[in-house]
């Protein structure tokens, strides 16, 4: 069958509810396109996210295809997608009906909601790269297709839900599918891969969304790992590698073994990660910066220790000084992100976390409202109401909580001596990508 696999461009929702829309490689599209080539398909890729794409153009694609898999939320975004969820109807309404099938966290968690929304004729609960092939193989028809869920004689149908997939049985993402030069992040640097050592995560914060992970954590080989390395930098001209797992040094033996293997295969290239800082140390971080590591995210979300008890984070303030320091040590940027409107928080628990910061000085911070997203502890169950709300609008308000985080941001990143040092660092493209990203949060 001929498949479309289709990413589209998202847009922008109010203040508070803000998600930026990043041209980053659709991994998991990348994946499903490489398994549906091995089972004897044809697939290809409009990402419209990358390459802005006029509605014509996509649906002439779309009808000459068999099948057609809209994504509401690549692998970047699984743990947070976007919330103006009703976009999707007026994506899908350019599309075919009956070949459409959608995937995404959305309708992982709502899916008769986004079922109705989209009019399709199936959609993929959790992960989209066996369900998607297994419709293939069954030329369309979802009947008995683990993870899918579909409308049958005015009701939805819900087949069991499927098991995780064995990382080792994917094969290595179809790159040749986008061009490098579409995909860029201003932290890093441009022509930008993403690269997945592991999915899954073992911790339990209550406000992160994990519902397209499944239960566990499985993990690629890193034979596996390095060759996907080594295809991306050498084969399809990567610059810049990020490494999407959800916690990067789960396994720090495991990190320094990927990290010995990195130094070996000597490319010329730089990557990043996200983790937590209660799993690095002094002697990890600095074989990953001599591996190349050149930025690490870290979740830092509150200044409080209450508030992290409440949101199950069960890391301490300490660890996080200590894990900026050692980076700072070495020269590895950070990347530390807050969340404002947990459970019991106050004004002044915001702006204790906007101090600690500027205490910290990581090389970026990021400050964004909590979204209670269904199925998690902090939305909980995926029920009535609003199904994506921006907020925990019975004890905080967004308009409030969205000044609060601009106030953050410009505390942050308009200290005279921050801009002094930043000013002094890259390429003025890269000085410019990066002023654009601090407008596109504060405006």
């Amino acid at each position: 069958m001929k498949v479309l696999l289709l990413n589209p461009a998202w847009e922008t929702a109010r203040a508070g509810a803000r998600r930026y829309k990043r041209a980053w490689p659709p991994l998991d599209l990348l994946t499903s396109a490489a398994l549906l080539r091995q089972t004897g398909h044809e697939p290809s890729l409009i990402d419209s996210r990358a390459a802005p794409t006029p509605t014509g153009v996509v649906r002439a694609a779309a009808d000459r295809a068999d099948l057609v898999l809209l994504q509401s939320s690549p692998i970047d975004r699984w743990q947070c997608p976007n919330l103006n969820w009703d976009i999707l109807s007026r994506q899908a309404s350019s599309l075919p009906p009956k070949k459409l099938v959608v995937a995404g966290a959305h309708g992982t968690v709502k899916p008769e909601l986004i079922l109705g929304a989209t009019r399709a004729a199936a959609l993929i609960r959790g992960e989209p790269e066996r369900p998607l092939t297994a419709l293939a193989m069954a030329e369309g028809d979802p009947r008995g297709i683990a993870g899918l869920s579909y409308p049958d004689s005015g009701r939805v149908v819900h087949e069991p839900d499927q098991d995780p997939v064995g990382l080792e049985e994917l094969p290595p993402p179809a790159y040749d599918l986008i061009d490098p030069n579409d995909y860029a992040y201003e932290l890093l640097g441009p022509r930008l891969a993403l690269l997945e050592t592991s999915r899954g995560c073992p911790f339990n914060c209550a406000f992160c969304l994990k519902a397209m992970y499944g239960p566990g954590v499985r993990t690629k080989s890193l034979n596996r790992v390095l060759a996907e390395v080594e295809g991306v930098v050498g084969g399809w001209g990567a610059s810049s590698v990020y490494f999407i797992d959800l916690e990067f040094t789960l396994s720090r033996e495991r990190i320094m073994d990927l990290c010995r293997g990195l130094i070996e295969l000597n490319l010329d290239f730089k990557w990043c990660c996200q983790t937590r800082t209660d799993t690095v140390d002094y002697e990890l971080l600095a074989r990953m910066k001599e591996a190349g590591c050149a930025l690490i995210h870290f979740g830092i979300e509150t200044a409080t220790s209450r508030l992290l008890e409440t949101v199950r984070k069960k890391t301490t303030l300490d660890r996080a000084r200590a894990a900026v320091d050692w980076c700072r040590g070495l020269g590895i940027e950070t990347a530390c992100f807050f969340l404002f409107g947990l459970p019991g928080e106050t004004r002044a628990d915001r702006r204790a976390a906007a101090a600690l910061a500027r205490q910290l000085d990581p090389t970026f911070a990021s400050f964004h409202v909590a979204a209670p997203y269904p199925g998690t502890d902090l939305g909980g169950p995926a029920g009535e109401g609003e199904p994506f709300p921006a907020c925990l609008a019975d004890e905080h308000d967004l308009d409030e909580l969205a000044r609060e985080a601009r106030r953050a941001f410009i505390s942050f990143y308009l200290r005279p001596g921050y801009v002094r040092a930043r000013l002094g660092e890259g390429t003025w493209p890269e000085r410019l990508k990066r002023l654009r990203l601090f407008w596109e949060f504060v405006r």
